[in-house]
């Protein structure tokens, strides 16, 4: 939106220099982006809020003026609409809606005698100012009308309106239209059409026609002023890619009052400039189930309440008052507010709070603590879990990823088994691109994207992580979503050095036990067996087990997804499901820590071939003496120099304290003993001396 000051000035009559108005408009909540001056005008580029329709023009911005300073009255720089008359008497044209719900208002007169002329120079320099182009009196003033009160109209040709009808429809198939731009617009059902006994002649609210439009030899014309649904424009505008001075401000909504006002208002500048007499007839204003204003009741010392500042009533009402709004005061303690019809985005008593707050001045506003604290606790696990969870991966050198919960259906047969039948994808209605058409099923391919765009920039360690939902399809064809915890690593465990001769790259063993140290910090006891899954490489593929249920998968990618990817080396990754974390999380409380001495004892066992070290940590957790601090795994070794008779030798250490006393060196040995002692007998271990 584009403000001139020059022409602001006749709305409200500011004398303040171009700092102090940009300043007063962003107290106000109208923030001026970039300033255009030259010798003969000053305009200001201004952002406009989404919810403040009102503000697409200069009498809604100087009313806001108007309201901050009241004693800068508010003109309606035209004068009276009463002095334009628009009979409906003399030659008409039949207007019908056929679409009321996304026509709910139209208004519109005929035009005779009308010479497209040039406007005067000053109109002309005045909508360059604006950033518009000058064409001619009549699509000039529809323009000026547009800027100053922020209603669009369009001008038809009336000898080129077939049937001398005007109907609003949707588009029917096939159908199609030369806009004024040149470009053919190809239609769709769900588009709002202007249209006349034959063919379309406009897209409603977003663009003209060519066949209909203004040219030198245009004598009259009809004035359309619509109103036009929101939702209907912005879909037509969106899907065509057109965006209009009128899409821009139909869009975000109309003033559905405003029509007849528009209509006027253009035929007295016709008339200002053409020096004659301009007399509109055949006036039509099909308004079915005209809408009544909205009205907001609101406690008179509510402002100060709800604000904590000491408004005074009378002046609250004041502000509402400059604004537009009729305050009904006949009750002393309540408030009957009526909205105008301008303020679309006002429908509750805070709504009108924030008005006065916003007129009133936030620097006004006294800094203070508050007297009291909220002793509500809201308590929120998941959040606390993936915080948790986050924390430690940072610390062990992973990066955080944030991806779309949208990708492609090649990404989501990445995660499938194989069966193109069996994949199980839910496809979005309206996406964005081909790489954004299906919700994700894993969040590992978007870390697999994010590694080889770091890897391709020169990175040589890559760990990511990334904590969202994956979405699938449950029971019945339901869709479901699950939030998931999913990390990935590549590239160098040890890089090259005086120390190392070559880089020492990231192996499955060092990424699952900064796995394994991740999941004992979330608290929930789990166990990695292996199991087949059909995205990970055979022989490295595990899953994630929670009471023996299946919550996740840990592994190496297999190699057909590293080369698809086209990045060398392996991508270790897991995959988990953080409800059942959650379920099994306890309340972290602080335990002392041990100040008595510990004692070590080692193990050195042959084991045999079908025993994997997972069947001896369930084994020690069955027989666990309370002693017994911790246990690791500090020697393996496979004697492979005979085949038939191949023996596996492991060597732990295991680490005894008391929590109350010293132990001695026969308590400790007993302990052990009876702990090697049940280890033999259950696995068939066979020690080594």
């Amino acid at each position: 939106m584009r403000i001139d000051l020059r022409f602001l000035k006749e709305f409200v009559n500011i004398d303040l220099p171009l700092r102090e108005v940009k300043e007063l408009l962003a107290s106000l909540g109208i923030e001026v982006a970039e300033v255009h001056q030259d010798h003969e005008s000053v305009s200001m580029d201004v952002e406009i809020t989404p919810n403040r329709p009102d503000w697409l023009s200069h009498l809604g911005v100087a009313r806001e003026i108007h309201a901050r300073m009241p004693s800068v009255p508010l003109i309606i720089p035209y004068g009276d609409d009463a002095d334009v008359e628009m009979g409906e008497e003399g030659e008409a044209v039949e207007v019908r809606i056929e679409s009321a719900a996304d026509c709910r208002r139209y208004s519109g007169c005929i035009l005779h005698q009308i010479k497209p002329e040039p406007s005067p120079p000053e109109v002309c320099r005045l909508l360059e100012s604006l950033g518009m182009r000058p064409i001619n009196q009549v699509v000039d003033a529809s323009n000026i009308v547009l800027m100053a009160i922020g209603h669009p109209l369009h001008m038809f040709d009336l000898e080129r309106l077939e049937g001398r009808q005007i109907r609003v429809r949707r588009a029917l198939p096939g159908e199609d239209l030369r806009l004024l731009d040149g470009r053919v617009a190809q239609l769709s059902p769900e588009d709002l059409v202007i249209a006349d006994e034959n063919r379309p002649v406009a897209l409603a609210g977003v663009m003209g026609g060519a066949d209909s439009g203004i040219n030198e030899n245009t004598r009259s014309v009809f004035i359309e002023s619509a109103w036009f649904d929101p939702v209907r424009v912005r879909l037509t505008a969106r899907r065509l890619g057109l965006q209009t001075e009128a899409s821009y401000r139909f869009e975000r909504g109309a003033d559905i009052s405003a029509t007849p006002t528009a209509l006027r208002m253009a035929l007295k500048l016709i008339r200002k400039w053409s020096g004659m007499d301009v007399i509109a007839s055949g006036f039509r204003d099909e308004y079915p189930g005209a809408s009544r204003l909205k009205q907001v009741r609101m406690p008179a010392d509510f402002p100060s309440r709800y604000t904590g500042i000491d408004i005074q009533p009378q002046e609250a009402a004041r502000i509402l008052e400059r604004l537009g709004f009729q305050v009904d005061t006949s009750e002393a303690d309540s408030w009957t507010v009526t909205v105008p019809s301008y303020r679309v985005d006002v429908d509750c008593k805070q709504d009108l709070v924030e008005e006065i707050t916003r007129v009133y001045g936030y620097d006004r506003i006294p800094a203070k603590m508050p007297r009291t604290v909220n002793l509500t606790i809201n308590p929120a696990p998941l959040r606390d879990l993936r915080l948790d969870a986050g924390r430690h991966l940072i610390a062990n050198g992973y990066y955080q990823a944030l991806n779309y919960s949208f990708h492609s259906l090649e990404d989501n047969q990445m995660m499938a088994d194989g069966n193109a039948d069996a994949i199980d994808f839910i496809s979005l209605r309206n996406p964005l691109g081909r790489d954004y058409a299906i919700l994700r099923n894993s969040l590992i391919p978007g870390l697999v994207r994010a590694t080889v765009l770091n890897a391709n920039q020169g990175a040589a360690t890559i760990k990511l992580y990334e904590t969202g939902k994956r979405f699938f399809h449950g029971p019945d064809k339901k869709f479901c979503e699950q939030e998931t915890l999913a990390a990935t690593a590549w590239g160098e465990h040890e890089s090259l050095s005086w120390r190392n001769t070559r880089a020492v790259p990231i192996d499955f063993f060092v990424f699952r036990g900064e796995m394994e140290a991740l999941l004992q910090r979330l608290g929930s006891p789990f166990t990695i067996k292996s199991n087949a899954v059909p995205w990970l490489r055979p022989g490295c593929s595990f899953s994630v087990q929670i009471h023996n249920r299946p919550e996740g998968w840990m592994g190496c990618l297999k190699q057909e997804i590293v080369d698809a990817a086209g990045i060398n080396g392996e991508i270790a990754a897991m995959e988990i499901h953080l409800e059942p974390f959650i379920r099994e999380r306890r309340v972290q409380r602080f335990v002392q820590w041990n100040r008595l001495p510990m004692v070590k004892r080692d193990l050195s066992v042959y084991v045999p071939r079908e025993v994997r070290y997972a069947d001896l940590e369930q084994a020690i957790a069955a027989q666990r003496p309370r002693e017994l601090e911790s246990y690791h795994l500090f020697d393996y070794y496979r004697d492979q120099t005979d085949p038939g008779k191949e023996k596996i030798s492991m060597a732990m250490s295991f680490y005894y304290r008391h929590a109350h006393q010293t132990l001695t060196g026969e308590e400790v040995n007993r302990i052990h003993q009876e702990l090697v002692d049940h280890l033999v007998k259950l696995l068939q271990l066979e020690p080594r001396t």
